[in-house]
């Protein structure tokens, strides 16, 4: 019994040493906790921040690896967190990001992926990590705003689903290429017709009249 008194006693002790000598911190409060994104489109996740501690510090949101191997153009904001912010008056903080456009397995009729449709037979893909607050070193770019050089970090976990739409064989790119070629070949026919010097031109349109003159006295 005495020596789990020590003990407590210790413990007790380093809690408080530790709670001493930080100043600043960082809290986070979510809104939701999972995501419904579409293949190639961009969401956002917002968060809380609060600082109980007496000095302010600079944060940055950020997403767990997990998460960061299947989500692109990840724009994280930095902020600076003022002192004694309350989790009822949380700055907000947000983490925006675009799902990639092939998530789901596709059918293809030709090669090289030309023409394709979508059927969602597919489970829907869920990618699970965390949404993560960090404090930065007054250093970091953060508006040039001072702070805390305390290093701590807060994460909540974040579930993102990835919607998918199906779609029948889709032709655009076949109607493009055919589009594309029309005009190619238009353009070539317009181009050998009249790159010719305009008096050639009009000597043959001469030459095509008469001709006709002479079939419609016969």
């Amino acid at each position: 019994m005495k020596n789990k008194l020590i003990q407590f006693c210790v413990l007790a002790i380093l809690f408080l040493v530790v709670i001493s000598s930080v100043s600043a911190g960082v809290g986070i409060k979510m809104g939701v906790s999972s995501l419904l994104v579409g293949e190639g489109e961009e969401g956002c996740v917002e968060v809380g921040a609060y600082n109980p501690f007496s000095s302010g510090t600079n944060i940055l949101i950020g997403v767990s690896e997990e998460l960061k191997e299947v989500l692109t153009l990840q724009e994280a904001e930095t902020k600076y967190l003022p002192p004694e912010t309350s989790s009822s008056n949380a700055i907000p903080m947000k983490f925006c990001f675009k799902v990639p456009g092939d998530v789901y397995e596709r059918d293809y009729k030709i090669s090289g992926r030309f023409i394709d449709k979508l059927d969602c037979d597919e489970e829907q893909k869920v990618y699970e990590g965390e949404v993560i607050l960090s404090s930065v070193s007054s250093s970091s770019d953060s508006g040039g705003i001072g702070g805390s050089a305390t290093q701590m970090s807060v994460s909540q976990p974040l579930r993102v689903r990835v919607s998918c739409n199906p779609y029948p064989w889709d032709y655009t790119l076949l109607y493009i290429f055919i589009a594309a070629l029309s005009v190619s070949v238009v353009s070539f026919v317009l181009f050998r017709k009249y790159r010719k010097p305009k008096a050639e031109r009009i000597r043959e349109k001469m030459k095509k009249l008469k001709e006709e003159m002479k079939k419609s006295k016969k």
